[in-house]
Formats: structure tokens, C-alpha cells, sequence
């Protein structure tokens, strides 16, 4: 088929001066040649030059036959077919015939595409260039007959980010018809701010989100910390679908133990509640939480009915509780040095006179306040980290039997610290007591305070490396440091040493212990041997120095009586979380009770699963001198519990604990919900259609096929172009009216 056209590149103002001009010689030459001939016969001839410039001017506009040829082609169509995890969920909350749950979204998309003589599948290859991919967190191109073996497990849905790749294939810039239930958990949730799609988009909804029945908790707001002692709020919220009318518990564990249970009704459909849940930690260290729901009957999907949480239970204060025999200079730098830490709390009682001491006023105008024995140490003792008896002894305040609850405080975990002087160590009775056995030093009721020594501290090798003497971080300086301290004048001698000695009494670290750390029970246990530590600082004062040095020690001892964790001997590093699957390595750093670094430790590591299930590793020491670790690859999701152990000689060197978390990264079956209102947005975006998967049928593939020939059609035109003055037929008929202008002139005369 041929069509005319005119495809002259000359401006159309000059075409049309052109014809004005012809007309013009045309008016010029009818008037002269009527001066000459009859009306006819210059009617004649004016007609045939009139047909000359017509041609002339006709050829000017650039007549052109074209001749079109068109051929049909396969149209280039793209299908994706979701195999998340959530596809495998039921489609429907109706039971099947057999009264079981019926078939899974993803099988019911199969169903539609393989099943029949001539299956939606074929026809698609048949009819169209056909471009068959999975997807799920990343997309896989998969053959017409791996349908039947394909399985919906893929851990995430990267729906949106998925369909903007492909739409950028030129290969695919036709249609897409994707089968989903509409979930996505990648970076992107909605299309708010996504770039437009080129294609048009064919959703397929699978699953019915009407009738699905599920319950979850939504979402967990839980602090990441807490204090001791203080309780901590937790926000749930909890979200139903197809519920209406029921109540569900929510119940609020700590490990396995359970710690409250809330019943929540569910009023509304859809429904979302925040409940708010409480705790009051007791102990410091990492704890684990969970909120859960028991799985309901008729629900869907019941792994999202559980979320877990962990809360590091911290100090809010180190308290610390001394007992001063008397107001001496010692009580007042300890009491200071206390004072400038903002994150110790003390609370001090100094013992002005005993009750044998005879004063000549009444006891109720004493200003005094009696020593509140019963409620302190029966009552109030558990409240303190660190018990301090400065100068201090039980014996005209109180019976010995109390003391037997001090020592019971520090194997439990509490901390003693005692400060030299004349009623302190053998001094203060103490070798009768129950605390002989708990003090870092021998006391057998032989030994005596000196007030007229001359006591120069010296670093042991264990007091150079020990945290609680470092004064200074580098380790010189630190030893010139404690070589400048001034002498003390009071001591305490005992009989030996029971811990690590840290200071002592001999300029090259070999005399008598002056000061000794220990471990008792869970606890920690301290002894300084005079009660001079004072002039550390009256002296460094005086000479216009630091008194830093003696603040520091205080403090730091405080700090390391309550075990604060950067005075652990074992630490366990942070553990990121993981996949299940993921092998991961856990790592620890070990050191003596001289803070030394070993490797020659035995380390005990065992990781308790989410069940509690432990398993045993084998921890090896790394090149670096201290540092240990282990591999460990989790198999199930959820929060897995670290303890590790270290010894050494038959000693416990400590221990340390820590949790991490396993989970897939992308939450699949954290809302099961199809998602039909994403599916049409995505629809009306893109120009296609939204068509419910129970509503898939011969007719559907028609109108997809009737909507893509709208938008792009399916054939390639071919054209031809002849132009008409590029062949001597034109030329023929002008010359031809031309020379029969010529020869009638002639017959007329003119010529």
C-alpha cells in the first residue's frame, strides 16, 4: 500500500511566493495575449502554462509515495514471581476439605500458571518473549519448568527495589506481571519518594488480607539500659487482625522465669493496643527479656508472636559505707576523696565516743545520734557495694556477731575495704572475728600498730601492672610517681599476706605488705596497713604538688572493690548480631590476679541458645598475649547467652557474661498481612492493573495483552519512500504541456 506525501524541505513562505509569482506571470500573460488572440484561445494557452507552474509548484512541496509494510513481533514480557518466606504462609484462613490449613500463597500462584492443558505458562511463552525470574532479597532468572521445584523460602522481600532494577531493562520495556502478596521489607516500604516506573505493572495479588487472622507484637520500645534497684519501662505494641471479640494474654518474661502477665482485649479489627510493662533489676549485669503471646487458635503465622530484648542493669551510684573509730585526718581526705567522684554515694559514721564514756550532760541533749546497729546490718547492708571500717573496731559498739553479716555481704558480691590504725587488723580484735577469714592479709592477733615507723611505699610487680595503683597511664611515670610519695608514719603489721600485695613497706618491693587486694566468695576484699595515706596528700598540698595522686588511688580502689567492668579480669569483647548460619567469633581477654595479660590460662566458653540449650567451645589463645576466642555459627534466631570463665592453677581468675543477638535481617514473618492497597499503588503508578490471583483467568491474559498493544504495539512498520521528481515522468509532462503551448502559438501566430 501506497500512500502520497509530501515531504519538501523548502519554508512554506518561500512555496507560496513561488505560486504568487506564477499567478502574477499567469494574469500578465492572459492580458497580453488578449490583446492578440480571441478569449478562447488565450483562455487556452493561459490554462496551459497554468498547468506548467502548477506542476513546478506542486514539485516544490516534495511529493513522495510511501509504501508501509508491517510485521508482527513477540512482545518482550516480564514475569516475577515472589519466593519470600511470606509466600509459603496460607492464602486463606479457611480450612481445606480435609479441615487443615488450606494451600500456601506461593502454591496457589503455581497452580495458576502451571496447572491446565494449556497452562497460563505456555501461553505466556508462547505469546510473548518471555523473561521468567524469582525474587526475594535479590533476583534469579529460573526456567517455565523449574516452577514445580521452586519453594517459597527466600528470607526477605526486596519488592520495590526489585521492580524499579527491571524496570530499567530495556529488555523489558513492555509490561511486567508480578505475582506477590504485596510484603516488602527492604530499604524501601512505600513509594513515597521512589522514582517512577517505565513499565506498566500487572499485580497479582496473592493471599486474602480480609480474613487474615494474626496477632503480634508490632513493635517493642525497651531501654537499653537500667539501674539497679530502679525500675524500667517497656512499651508493646501489640496489633490483631480478624480477633475481634477475644482476649489474648501478653506475658512479660526474664529468661525463663515469668515476671507479669497482661490480658489484653482485642476490641477492633484491625486492632493495636500499647501496653506498658515494668521491671526492677536487681542485680548488674546483662539480662535478658521477652514478651510473648501464646499462639492462638486459627492464627496464621505465630513466630512474630514473640520479640526478645536485653537490658544492661547498671549503678546508678556506688555506695559506700564507712565507719570511722574517730574524726582523724584520714576520714577527712577519704571522705573528700569520695566527695569529688559524682557516681560514689557514701555514707559515713564516725565514732565519737563509745558507750563506756562518761559526758556530764543528759543523753538527750547529746547531739549525737546512736549507731544504728540493727537496721544498718540486718536491714541496709545489701543497699552498699563497698564497706569501708576506717580506723574502726567492733568492740565497744557491738557484738561480734554482726560482723558474721559483713562477711556474709562479700561472698555474696559486696566488697570490704580496711584502713590501718591503732583499732584496725590484730589492733581491732579482728583475728577473733568472723572477718579473719574474709581480709586479703593473715592477722593472728600478734600484731601491732606502729606509729613511729617510716613507711615508704614501693610498687610490687604486681602493683605496677594492677589498675588500682596506676596512677599514671604510662608505666615509668606511674613508678616515679608513687617513688616520690612521702613516708608514712603508721603501720599495722600482720603476719602475712593472703592476696595479691600491691604496695609494700621496702623500697624494692620485698618488705612487709602495705597494701593487699583479695577476692572472697563473689566479693572483693582490700587492706591498707596504715592510716597515714592522708599525708599523701597534706604533704603534696603543702609543697605547692598535686594532691591528685592520693584522690586517685581512693577512688580507684573504690571503683575495683565494687567491680565495676573495666576492672575485670575476664571481658568478653561486644558480639554483633548475626545470621542464623553465620559463623561468628567470640572473643575474650584474660589477666592474672597481677593484671598481667596470660595465655596461660584455662578458659571455659559455653553459649546458651534461645532455649537455653548450652553448647561447649574450645576456647584457644590468639598471638596477642591475654586475648582468646572461639567460633561459633548459630543455627536458630533469637538471643543466645555468652558466660566464659577463666582459671588458672586451680584459681578462678573471673568470669564475665554477655548476649548477642541471631536474626535474618530482613524480619519476613514479622507481619504475614498481605499487602493489596501497596499492590494497586503500585498499579495505578506504572499505568497497569491490580488483579486479585483468584480473579486470574483466560480473560485476564487478554486484557494484559489489549492494555500492552495500547501502550506500546507489537509490530514494526517498514516504509519505503519514492519521490516523485527524482524520475523523468514529471518532466515529460511539463515539457509536454510546454510544447503544445509552442506549437498552438505557432498555429496562431505568435511565433
Amino acid at each position: 500500500m501506497q500512500d502520497l506525501h509530501l515531504i519538501g524541505s523548502l519554508p512554506g513562505w518561500m512555496i507560496a511566493a513561488a505560486g504568487l509569482a506564477a499567478l502574477a506571470l499567469l494574469i500578465l500573460q492572459f492580458v497580453n495575449l488578449k490583446r492578440r488572440l480571441k478569449l478562447g484561445q488565450s483562455i487556452f494557452l493561459t490554462l496551459l502554462r497554468a498547468c506548467v507552474y502548477s506542476v513546478l509548484v506542486f514539485f516544490l512541496l516534495g511529493p513522495a509515495l510511501i509504501d508501509k509494510r508491517v510485521t508482527k513481533l513477540r512482545r518482550p514480557l516480564t514475569v516475577l514471581i515472589d519466593s519470600s518466606q511470606s509466600m509459603a504462609f496460607p492464602a486463606t484462613n479457611k480450612p481445606g476439605s480435609d479441615g487443615k490449613s488450606g494451600p500456601s500463597r506461593f502454591d496457589l500462584v503455581r497452580a495458576k500458571l502451571t496447572e491446565g492443558q494449556d497452562a497460563a505458562i505456555q501461553k505466556l511463552s508462547r505469546d510473548y518473549d518471555l523473561r521468567l525470574f524469582r525474587f526475594g532479597a535479590s533476583l534469579e532468572p529460573i526456567a517455565a519448568t523449574g516452577l514445580a521445584q521452586l519453594k517459597a523460602q527466600d528470607q526477605g522481600s526486596r519488592l520495590l527495589e526489585i521492580l524499579e532494577s527491571v524496570s530499567k531493562d530495556a529488555a523489558a520495556q513492555t509490561g511486567i506481571v508480578l505475582f506477590t502478596d504485596g510484603i516488602t521489607n527492604g530499604e524501601r516500604k512505600s513509594l513515597e519518594h521512589s522514582p517512577a516506573l517505565r513499565v506498566p505493572v500487572f499485580a497479582i495479588g496473592a493471599g486474602e488480607s480480609e480474613s487474615f487472622a494474626d496477632v503480634r507484637i508490632a513493635e517493642l520500645r525497651a531501654p537499653e539500659f537500667a539501674f539497679r534497684g530502679r525500675e524500667f519501662k517497656l512499651d508493646v505494641i501489640v496489633q490483631a487482625s480478624a480477633f475481634k471479640g477475644k482476649t489474648v494474654p501478653l506475658n512479660f518474661y526474664r529468661g525463663k522465669n515469668l515476671i507479669t502477665s497482661k490480658m489484653v482485649a482485642v476490641d477492633a479489627d484491625p486492632f493495636e493496643q500499647k501496653v506498658t510493662l515494668s521491671f526492677t533489676p536487681k542485680e548488674l549485669g546483662t539480662h535478658s527479656f521477652s514478651v510473648e503471646i501464646p499462639a492462638q487458635a486459627g492464627e496464621q503465622i505465630a513466630q512474630n508472636n514473640q520479640k526478645e530484648f536485653k537490658v544492661d542493669a547498671q549503678r546508678d551510684k556506688i555506695r559506700v559505707l564507712t565507719l570511722s573509730g574517730s574524726p582523724a585526718w584520714n576520714y577527712r581526705f577519704l571522705r573528700m576523696a569520695i566527695k569529688q567522684d559524682p557516681l560514689i554515694e557514701l555514707v559515713s559514721f564516725v565514732f565519737l565516743r563509745t558507750p563506756t564514756d562518761t559526758v556530764d550532760v543528759p543523753e538527750h541533749r547529746l547531739s549525737l545520734i546512736p549507731f544504728p546497729i540493727d537496721d544498718l546490718f540486718n536491714e541496709e547492708l545489701k543497699n552498699f557495694d563497698v564497706v569501708v571500717f576506717d580506723d574502726f573496731s567492733h568492740r565497744s559498739y557491738f557484738n561480734p556477731v554482726y560482723l558474721d553479716r559483713v562477711r556474709d555481704f562479700v561472698r555474696d558480691g559486696g566488697a570490704l575495704a580496711m584502713f590501718g590504725g591503732p583499732r584496725a587488723f590484730d589492733a581491732g580484735g579482728f583475728a577473733e572475728s568472723s572477718l579473719r577469714e574474709v581480709l586479703p592479709v593473715e592477722i593472728d592477733g600478734k600484731g601491732t600498730f606502729q606509729n613511729t615507723a617510716t613507711v615508704r611505699p614501693a610498687l610490687t610487680p604486681a602493683g605496677k601492672a594492677h589498675p588500682l595503683t596506676r596512677l599514671l597511664p604510662d608505666p615509668k611515670s606511674n613508678e616515679e610517681a608513687w617513688s616520690k610519695l612521702p613516708a608514712l608514719n603508721g603501720y599495722n603489721a600482720v603476719r602475712a599476706a593472703r592476696g595479691e600485695v600491691l604496695l609494700t613497706t621496702g623500697s624494692d618491693g620485698a618488705g612487709a605488705p602495705l597494701l593487699a587486694v583479695g577476692r572472697f566468695g563473689k566479693g572483693r576484699t582490700l587492706a591498707l596497713l596504715s592510716d597515714d595515706a592522708w599525708r599523701w596528700n597534706f604533704i603534696s598540698v603543702g609543697n605547692k604538688e598535686t594532691p591528685q595522686h592520693h584522690l586517685k588511688l581512693i577512688r580507684q580502689s573504690v571503683r575495683w572493690l565494687a567491680q565495676e567492668p573495666s576492672f575485670e579480669q575476664v571481658q568478653l569483647r561486644a558480639i554483633p548480631t548475626v545470621k542464623p548460619g553465620e559463623k561468628t567469633a567470640i572473643k575474650l581477654r584474660v589477666l592474672k590476679d597481677d593484671f598481667l595479660p596470660t595465655r596461660q590460662a584455662s578458659v571455659q566458653l559455653r553459649v546458651f541458645g534461645p532455649e537455653g540449650e548450652p553448647t561447649l567451645l574450645a576456647a584457644t589463645s590468639e598471638q596477642e598475649e591475654g586475648e582468646y576466642s572461639a567460633d561459633f555459627t548459630p543455627t536458630r534466631e533469637g538471643t543466645h547467652r555468652v558466660e566464659a570463665e577463666a582459671s588458672m592453677g586451680g584459681k578462678v581468675l573471673g568470669k564475665d557474661k554477655t548476649s548477642f543477638g541471631v536474626a535474618f535481617a530482613y524480619g519476613e514473618t514479622d507481619d504475614g498481612r498481605p499487602r493489596p492497597d501497596l499492590l494497586k499503588k503500585i498499579a495505578e503508578a506504572s499505568k497497569g492493573e491490580f488483579i486479585p490471583l483468584s480473579q486470574w483467568n483466560d480473560k485476564t491474559l487478554e486484557r494484559i495483552a489489549a492494555k500492552l498493544e495500547t501502550i506500546a504495539p507489537s509490530e514494526i512498520v517498514e516504509q519505503r519512500q519514492t519521490k516523485l521528481w527524482n524520475n523523468l515522468w514529471p518532466f515529460g509532462i511539463i515539457l509536454g504541456l510546454l510544447s503544445v503551448e509552442w506549437w498552438m502559438r505557432r498555429k496562431w501566430g505568435l511565433i
